[in-house]
């Protein structure tokens, strides 16, 4: 049996593996609760605007949609960035590497695997001062993934609310 902590160190140094300086990421967790790492090998990323994710669940924010995200994701680990997508908010899902690079879904953007993504530490499952990011579904362990089914479901969703609302809108 494990622990949540050990659970936690196993997934942060499996993050840590996409680090472009292992020293300086591992300080940066400590210090800033976030570190700068490439996704692109262990494991890839999809970033969803938080507007998105909200109306396909329904909530008004990160703290109303973890128990739904989690649920609908089927615990697949979830950041939440409050600087992304023109200040107004993103989620970042944790998918594997081959699933970002064949992503195509309206509404969301695969992070390539040439940029940097800033990562929230392990611990870090609160909102954190500033714009740092937080986990909404935490990583519970290394190697862990989002399915791409369940992901362009609630992206499909949260899309459909959004053509209901424009057209409520028009009428």
């Amino acid at each position: 049996m494990t622990t949540q902590a050990e659970r936690q160190l196993a997934a942060g140094h499996w993050l840590l593996s996409a680090a472009p300086n292992l020293r300086k990421s591992r300080d940066d967790w400590k210090v800033k609760g976030s570190t700068w790492l490439r996704p692109g090998v262990l494991f890839g990323a999809i970033v969803i605007p938080a507007d998105l994710v909200h109306r396909a669940l329904d909530v008004d924010s990160p703290n109303q949609c973890r128990r739904l995200l989690a649920t609908h994701l089927e615990g697949g680990p979830v950041f939440y960035s409050p600087e992304h997508f023109r200040r107004e908010g993103s989620y970042t899902v944790l998918v594997t590497a081959s699933t970002a690079m064949a992503w195509r879904s309206r509404g969301s953007v695969a992070h390539s695997y040439r940029a940097l993504l800033q990562v929230p530490s392990p611990r870090a499952s609160e909102p954190q001062a500033g714009d740092c990011p937080w986990w909404v579904v935490p990583l519970d362990g290394p190697g862990l993934h989002c399915r791409a089914r369940p992901l362009a479901a609630l992206i499909t969703a949260g899309r459909l609310a959004d053509d209901r609302t424009r057209g409520s809108r028009h009428a």
